[in-house]
């Protein structure tokens, strides 16, 4: 019976900055979500009448405060859960954070170019911008593809 031999790669400095930018993204993520949940309290005091006595319409307001506040949610899920397999050295982490990054940096040049961003998606851009870069270095590159050729089988 053949034995695969395991090359040990060292784990290079500059993914712990990566590391850094994806938790912290996370938590940016998140904490959009929990001010929207905190700022839309104020909406669920005026909706819940509404919706008991059955005249509850959706307004443009009920509207964006749901879409923000799930945007915001899945992306932050989607960050924590990304940053433990990056940190696990998971190769599939490396795809799934660069799809991602692509799908933050989509959605900030939307909201730049219909002029309705703000200095939340300025920080958004500009933090997926660097992970997108970390990601691309040599040594970062090299890790997560050796990662996938040492897999068990």
């Amino acid at each position: 019976m053949k034995r695969r031999q395991r090359t040990v790669i060292k784990r290079p400095r500059i993914l712990l900055i990566l590391f850094l930018l994806v938790f912290g993204q996370a938590a940016m993520f998140l904490t959009y979500c929990a001010l929207y949940l905190i700022h839309g309290s104020a909406l669920a005091d005026s909706v819940i009448p509404e919706i008991y006595f059955g005249t509850f319409h959706f307004s443009q307001e009920t509207m964006t405060f749901m879409l923000f506040t799930s945007t915001w949610l899945v992306l932050g899920l989607a960050s924590t859960i990304i940053g433990v397999g990056l940190r696990r050295g998971r190769s599939w982490a490396w795809t799934a954070a660069i799809i991602l990054q692509g799908a933050i940096l989509i959605l900030g040049l939307e909201a730049y170019f219909t002029r309705n961003t703000d200095n939340l998606f300025n920080v958004a851009l500009g933090l997926a911008s660097a992970i997108v870069l970390t990601l691309n270095q040599r040594e970062v590159l090299v890790f997560y593809r050796a990662n996938r050729a040492t897999l068990p089988e």
